[in-house]
């Protein structure tokens, strides 16, 4: 078994190499077996799951997506401060299901003891911003209008 790491900042660390590296021993090691994780659900709904769970879905999303970019961030919402991880630009491992919801998704991490005790999806930023995905719609579509010489499709209305 392999010796993990005991701080919250470093267990971020180590969940996301082996993340990167697709490595589901040294996730099933950093994990504690009564811990919370959460996933997402075929209906794209959020669970919060056993360990198991957590790491047979996590399996499957790591098995159709290649990890790219990681970069760290920080919680300013329900647990202020915590550790966050974003795999993908904040794309992986949650699908986002509408326009009113944040345009990316990053994993917050929750130690004690040595391990992994809670995983759960995180969408506000303490150092980097997360803009709904409507407002980066309508900033593409401003984007190409400009581009293409056109009067913009959308006004302030202030």
């Amino acid at each position: 078994m392999p010796t993990l790491i005991s701080t919250s900042q470093d267990l971020t660390a180590e969940f996301a190499i082996a993340t990167e590296q697709v490595n589901l021993e040294i996730l099933t090691d950093l994990l504690a077996e009564n811990g919370e994780f959460e996933i997402q659900s075929p209906d794209l709904e959020t669970l919060v799951v056993s360990k198991y769970e957590f790491l047979e879905w996590y399996r499957l999303k790591l098995a159709e997506t290649e990890i790219t970019a990681v970069e760290y961030d920080r919680c300013s919402h329900c647990s202020f401060g915590s550790r966050v991880v974003l795999f993908n630009g904040g794309k992986f491992p949650r699908v986002i299901k509408d326009n009113s919801e944040r345009s990316r998704t990053g994993i917050m991490v929750e130690a004690n003891e040595g391990q992994i005790t809670t995983l759960k999806f995180c969408f506000v930023f303490l150092e980097s911003e997360n803009p709904y995905l409507f407002e980066c719609n309508i900033a593409a579509a401003k984007k190409e209008d400009e581009e293409l010489g056109r009067p913009s499709r959308f006004t302030d209305p202030f």
